[in-house]
């Protein structure tokens, strides 16, 4: 088979238009090269023998605020210099996130992908993969000629979702041919915390998408939840078909995109939600240890900031940690907090300010005293961290953001779900992890830049009637079709 050269980039991270926060240069974990192939193992199996990849760079950052724009046009110009340096390509794959927002910008990966198109002629194909939370415009389906993504959430196919973008290319490489997208935007969003597939509707609209992926003229069924903390046009539910025969990729968009349609009033949160002092108090109703509580209007892995202390505040406040029960916090991003940390010993009484300074629009910070239990340096994300414990509530400390998502993360600050009554977390529906783990399992509806009731948001920038902000409105799928033609390939 004719060997073709992919050149691989993106720049992937999901960023909230509603945070205060700006992610910076320096948020970004920089891969260039050939330090960026243990991202795709699969190239080294002899399926992808005909695939030489052609590395450029890429760029992640853990969710967050709006990117700078001086930041974005910096990462866009080196993969665009690397592109021109690389010699000659055959193909390109955009390894993106989807949810990206960079200030002044309205559909950023758009932007960054016409930049690309740019360099290497309308005629080249490119292939995308994305998290099914992103949002899908017609401008980038124009640019692109295949594009898939995630089907679970939590996140566990991330990997076979790359492979699946390469291999839609490797197909069309065997066997070229005209290819075509169909594209409806569905007008529904839905929060995070009602994203799950591990539960209804979220299970039963993605379950049907691999065998829809293998119908006569269909190469990929793909449906993406959107991001709903981005306050712009393109934030929707999207279906995308792509495969050979026009007709079968619209019919089978046009379904998929009903089908989520006709779900729209089943989303539900993953667990019971309610304000924080309610949550505690169910909590500590079940007397048990690992009851889980999700701190999700303020959960970096959404995009918010991660120091909006209100829940913290309730969990202080409470009398039941400071007469028998315990809890871990888990965590607050406070460089200044974890800096007098450090100055001080093991066992000292410490007088913190806690939260508020990354994201003062949502939250106030917090005065407490509590005593320093332990410190710990050199974590990969989070850099120095520190437990101080307030009554029996245990706080954790970290100089960066860093979400906390397996049991190890806990263990390593000396601490154990298993053994407090409430673990509190900043993410939404619970990693895998930390799902075994839970004897229970409550969503905090906290102030923050991605509350997850999305009704008491004050978008501006939408597209219009958008349920659940509107709910008296009909629809009917529309799908848009695009052609993309072969150029070269194996013959």
């Amino acid at each position: 088979m004719k060997p073709f050269r992919l050149a691989i980039a993106g720049i992937h991270i999901e960023a909230s238009t509603f945070s205060p926060q700006r992610t910076r240069q320096e948020d970004f974990l920089a891969t260039r090269g050939a330090e960026m192939l243990p991202r795709y193992p699969f190239l080294m199996e002899p399926a992808f023998a005909a695939v030489s990849p052609v590395p450029l760079a890429h760029f992640r950052a853990i969710p967050g605020g709006q990117v700078r724009r001086d930041c974005y046009e910096t990462m866009k110009r080196e993969i665009l210099d690397r592109l021109e340096t690389a010699g000659p390509v055959d193909a390109f794959f955009f390894d993106v996130h989807g949810a990206m927002t960079v200030e002044g910008l309205e559909d950023a990966e758009a932007d960054l992908l016409a930049s690309i198109r740019e360099k290497t002629g309308s005629s080249m194909p490119i292939t995308c993969s994305q998290d099914l939370h992103g949002n899908v415009s017609d401008a980038l389906i124009g640019n692109v000629d295949f594009i898939t993504t995630y089907r679970t959430a939590p996140h566990v196919d991330w990997m076979e979702t790359r492979e699946r973008a390469v291999s839609l290319l490797l197909k069309w490489w065997r066997n070229p041919q005209p290819v075509f997208r169909a594209r409806v935007g569905i007008p529904v969003l839905v929060s995070g915390e009602m994203s799950s597939t591990e539960s209804e509707p979220g299970m039963s609209l993605y379950a049907p998408l691999p065998a829809e992926s293998d119908l006569p003229g269909v190469w990929d069924a793909s449906l993406w939840v959107g991001y709903a903390w981005a306050d712009q046009a393109r934030s929707m539910a999207t279906a995308v078909v792509t495969g050979h025969d026009a007709d079968a990729v619209k019919t089978t968009a046009g379904a998929i995109a009903r089908r989520y349609w006709e779900a729209r009033g089943d989303f539900h949160f993953v667990a019971p939600a309610g304000p924080a002092e309610w949550c505690i108090e169910e909590a500590l109703k079940q007397n048990r240890s690992a009851v889980f509580l999700s701190d999700a209007g303020d959960n970096p892995t959404a995009g918010a900031a991660g120091d909006v202390p209100a829940t913290l505040s309730a969990l202080v406040a409470h009398p039941a940690f400071h007469n028998g029960a315990t809890a871990i916090f888990a965590s607050m991003p406070d460089a200044d907090a974890v800096s007098i940390c450090a100055g001080a010993g093991t066992g000292d009484l410490l007088n913190l300010t806690l939260g508020g300074k990354l994201d003062p629009i949502h939250g106030k910070p917090l005065e407490v005293t509590a005593r320093l239990v332990s410190m710990t340096e050199g974590d990969p994300v989070a850099g120095r961290q520190a437990v101080v414990r307030c009554g029996g509530i245990h706080i954790i400390l970290t100089e960066l953001r860093k979400p906390f998502h397996k049991r190890q993360d806990f263990l390593t600050m000396g601490l154990d779900p298993l053994e407090h009554t409430i673990t509190i977390v900043k993410i939404g529906y619970l990693e895998p992890e930390l799902k075994a783990m839970a004897a229970g399992h409550l969503l905090v509806l906290s102030p923050g830049a991605v509350q997850p009731l999305l009704t008491s948001i004050d978008y501006k920038n939408l597209k219009r009637p958008i349920y659940p902000l509107d709910r008296d409105f009909e629809w009917q799928p529309d799908a848009r079709v695009f052609r993309s033609e072969p150029v070269t390939g194996e013959n």
